[in-house]
């Protein structure tokens, strides 16, 4: 049987439509040390979600096929430990983080947002599942 080792880093789902911005939060996680696994649309990110079960997803509200908030929903009801921050370019942003957060979002951010705000977001919340074990 394997140990836990606690040292290593989480792995990190991130989820955008725009593959560009997926593919640069990617490669900023993957270089701070995170194991990271990319998709573009909202299917392949809930299938990717029950699969990997990461510790942290990094979802769009507007992934088409499934939202953000649908797939927050569905890790919710599965009772999944996944920390989600939720982005958002939409103008309705401050309703959307509103019904984000009270259905469980640990944080919901306007895109873009600046790689270290991202990074800070991360490190708190694997901070705050560090004390929680």
């Amino acid at each position: 049987m394997r140990k836990h080792d606690f040292s290593v880093k989480p792995r990190i789902l991130v989820a955008d439509e725009t593959r560009d911005l997926a593919d640069v939060y990617g490669f900023l996680f993957t270089a701070a040390g995170y194991r990271v696994t990319r998709a573009y649309d909202g299917l392949t990110a809930a299938a990717l979600a029950k699969v990997l079960k990461p510790e942290i997803a990094i979802l769009n509200q507007d992934l088409p096929g499934l939202t953000g908030l649908t797939i927050l929903r569905e890790l919710r009801a599965a009772g999944a430990g996944t920390k989600v921050i939720l982005t958002s370019t939409r103008d309705d942003f401050a309703s959307l983080a509103s019904r984000a957060r009270s259905e469980g979002a640990e944080f919901c951010v306007r895109q873009p947002c600046p790689a270290e705000r991202l990074l800070k977001m991360v490190s708190a919340l694997r901070a705050t599942s560090a004390r929680g074990r």
